[in-house]
């Protein structure tokens, strides 16, 4: 193993750990990032085995980004030690876009669905819930812009990349949104463990729905809940409290896609 080059790893560190930066880490993330040509890339990092490969991607897009080579203890330090498959990604926070402009972009759609988090705030959970937002076919994920956590590499990570396939939308107002939304034809679904009809009793028939999904010890906001159009539950043993957030909305997403 080569020794740590201090002066590469202070510039890394003075360019690039900043706070209109992300790091990505792991194959899948990296290579969606790469892909994804909404996604503003600054810089690569990863070991000599695996040069080539990553430089031949980036190649292959037409891309000018640079390639750094470290070394393994190098690699483990940027990511905090986290598994990164040795390959780091530095770039920019994807861009969200606010409700009112995601609608006037999918007007002519006949099909939407879209999922919106209320006051989530633990990245894993958003994380997983995007990555199954994608596989179920929904078309963004709605954000709040405050009480919601920042791009993290710890929700990239969870989403498996899938975060660089789906729009995001930022909520300013919640309540507001969803009014939008219904104005603009859309069923707007409300996810708690007190909702009012079982999940397994939706059949659902509207081409154009959201569904909002709470944090696990909150849930819904009052206001939130006397908003939407329905509220649904998942029935579960009564020994039971919750289900993990990220579980929930993917066993909604099933039903409700149907």
């Amino acid at each position: 193993m080569k020794k740590t080059n201090k002066t590469t790893m202070s510039l890394i560190k003075k360019n690039f750990y900043q706070k209109n930066h992300v790091i990505i880490y792991g194959k899948h993330s990296c290579l969606s990032a790469i892909k994804n040509k909404q996604r503003e890339k600054s810089l690569l990092l990863t070991n000599e085995n695996n040069h080539s490969f990553w430089t031949r991607e980036i190649s292959q897009r037409g891309l000018s980004l640079k390639v750094l080579t470290l070394n393994q203890k190098e690699l483990d330090e940027i990511s905090n030690y986290n598994p990164h498959q040795n390959i780091i990604l530095f770039a920019k926070p994807l861009k969200r876009i606010s409700m009112k402009d995601y609608l006037t972009k999918a007007n002519d759609k006949t099909i939407q669905k879209l999922v919106l988090l209320d006051q989530i705030t633990d990245p894993q959970n958003i994380g997983s819930i995007i990555r199954s937002a994608f596989a179920f076919n929904f078309d963004a994920v709605g954000l709040l812009k405050n009480n919601s956590p920042s791009e993290l590499s710890s929700l990239i990570k969870a989403s498996s990349g899938e975060i660089e396939k789906i729009t995001l939308i930022e909520l300013k107002n919640l309540v507001n949104d969803i009014k939008l939304l219904q104005e603009n034809g859309y069923f707007v679904y409300g996810l708690t463990n007190e909702g009012k009809k079982n999940i397994n009793k939706i059949f659902n028939t509207d081409q154009k729905f959201a569904l909002v999904v709470g944090s696990e010890g909150k849930g819904l906001r009052k206001l939130t809940t006397k908003t939407v159009d329905d509220t649904i539950h998942i029935p579960i043993n009564n020994h039971c409290n919750s289900i993990n957030a990220s579980n929930a909305a993917a066993i909604a997403f099933y039903q409700l896609s149907k």
